[in-house]
């Protein structure tokens, strides 16, 4: 690992729970590190007596340097404000940027989008932060849990700043890098977005939001509506702190809620205690980020055309505590009730009484039992040929086979994996060509059939041509189930032509025979793969 550069300058921008503390461990690890914040009260009080920290990392006083106006140039901005102050932070750190500078955003919502747009996507990082900390009183901090930092360009490019950048912020907590953060970004604000705004709304903590009987349709109905958007936004949804994955809240049968219902128990259980910060922002009298958590997925929601009613009645639910019209109270889940309709199945649904709903944790959408079929079957296949190969070293191994077969045990196992795929690869083709209804014999015909088993067997791939002549693809390995199982197996080097590849291969006589393919190993968009090209002779 690359040792941390000290001698970058790095200002926290915003000395609340996540920054102060953020800029008091850089601090300790011996980093030139500057907290900004506008509050006079707070930047005197850490100058003068340091910053006090305490939480769940126990309790210490750290000597920050805490300034109330930048004189410098930096070269790493860690911004940590309210979403509704970024527009200000920004016109701020442009004028002490130079000119490779980068803006790290430890916030909630997304606001990296308006942090690319205002300095640039270069000098942009994007950042989960998997921690929680809150502001006590001037001088004051405490952390509330611990977690990781997940940074990452928004374009999925890992350059040698963002391993820089990494390096600096494992001096705080564990720092990873990922190809998608936007991925991360919309889980975590998925989270938020039911946690915080229904927190607030109906004066709820994580325990009692995931055991009402009435306040859990709402959780259920706003994330079955907020994942939706995300999908048609073409969002790549990561799992949340590596566990919780939000496709599973996706809705179409009661099966489905249920489901939904037994994940959130099971989540509840981790975070019970914890109160939404937007209900803490109420009652300090401060304005909420509803416009930058709900608020943001509505203004993607409106762009797609999608209707979300469970997330507009929320926000303006936020809007009128806001106003002082409300205040947080249980009696809003009454107010909720009737502008939105719910179904009565889903209310009257009491999840404690359910003796089975253990198994609805099993019951998988119809996409992911996709997913384990093909990994199943991957796992059966090579799971054969593994125990084929066991059985043949007896007979590869004895004095009969040392002077007669002379083959190894793995090379007999490839000589039946071929039989084996050549007859599948074209009773497959001529099976599709018939459903189909594929009259013409060329080379797009394969690669269109051929496209038909990468998405049975769950494989993503990139067509890069398609002609009648000749057409150009690229097939990953990464998500191949066949590769997968032979991971698992350890197998992968004793299977000598990648499965995948030889089911293309057995499919095309079935086309036409006059047609060949040529492969190769390649990587495209940080995957790997085989870039294949079919041509007719």
């Amino acid at each position: 690992m690359m040792a941390p550069d000290r001698s970058k300058k790095i200002v926290v921008v915003g000395g609340g729970g996540i920054g102060g503390i953020t800029a008091a461990y850089l601090k300790n690890a011996s980093f030139d590190v500057t907290l900004y914040d506008i509050d006079k009260d707070h930047v005197d009080h850490i100058n003068k007596n340091g910053l006090v920290i305490d939480g769940v990392k126990g309790k210490r006083t750290v000597r920050v340097h805490a300034v109330t106006a930048l004189n410098d140039t930096f070269d790493i901005f860690l911004l940590s404000v309210k979403s509704l102050h970024t527009l200000d932070a920004l016109n701020t750190i442009q004028q002490h940027m130079n000119s490779s500078s980068v803006v790290v955003s430890l916030q909630n919502g997304i606001n990296e989008e308006l942090i690319s747009e205002k300095i640039g996507e270069k000098h942009t990082i994007g950042c989960v932060v998997g921690w929680g900390a809150t502001n006590l009183g001037p001088g004051h901090l405490s952390q509330t849990s611990i977690g990781e930092f997940i940074i990452g360009r928004l374009d999925g490019t890992v350059d040698p700043q963002l391993e820089e950048v990494k390096n600096i912020l494992d001096s705080v907590t564990e720092t990873v890098i990922s190809d998608n953060i936007l991925g991360h970004l919309w889980s975590k604000l998925l989270i938020n977005c039911c946690i915080a705004t229904i927190g607030v709304c109906f004066a709820a903590d994580v325990k009692k939001l995931v055991s009402d009987q009435r306040m859990i349709p709402v959780m259920i109905g706003l994330t079955e509506e907020l994942v939706k958007v995300a999908e048609y936004a073409e969002i790549r949804l990561e799992k949340f702190e590596d566990v919780l994955d939000m496709g599973l809240f996706r809705i179409n049968d009661f099966e489905d809620y249920k489901r939904a219902v037994a994940i959130m128990k099971l989540a509840g259980r981790q975070h019970k205690g914890i109160k939404s910060s937007m209900w803490q922002d109420v009652e300090k009298g401060r304005k909420t980020e509803i416009d930058y958590i709900n608020g943001y997925v509505e203004r993607k929601a409106v762009e797609l055309g999608i209707s979300t009613p469970m997330n507009k009645a929320l926000i303006q639910l936020v809007k009128d505590i806001e106003q002082g019209k409300r205040a947080p109270s249980e009696d809003n889940v009454d107010v909720f009730y009737e502008n939105v309709r719910i179904p009565q199945k889903w209310i009257r649904y009491d999840v404690d009484a359910d003796p089975y709903v253990d198994l609805a944790l099993f019951n998988l959408p119809d996409n992911y039992k996709h997913v384990q079929s093909a990994k199943v079957s991957g796992l059966q296949v090579v799971g054969l040929l593994t125990a084929f190969s066991k059985a043949f070293e007896r007979l590869t191994n004895s004095v009969i086979g040392k002077l007669f077969v002379r083959k190894s045990a793995w090379e007999l196992v490839n000589l039946v994996l071929s039989k084996y795929v050549e007859q599948m690869g074209e009773k497959f083709a001529c099976n599709v060509m018939q459903s189909f209804r594929i009259e013409e014999r060329n080379v797009a015909s394969v690669v269109r059939i051929y496209s038909f088993f990468l998405n049975m067997q769950t494989i993503s791939y990139d067509v890069k041509k398609l002609s009648k002549k000749e057409s150009i693809l690229f097939i990953s390995s990464d998500d191949d189930p066949y590769v997968d199982a032979a991971k698992l197996l350890n197998v992968v080097d004793k299977i000598e032509t990648p499965i995948s590849i030889q089911f293309l291969k057995a499919m095309i006589p079935a086309v036409d025979d006059t047609i060949g393919f040529l492969f190769e190993e390649a990587e495209l968009n940080e995957k790997h793969g085989y870039l294949i090209t079919v041509r007719s002779s």
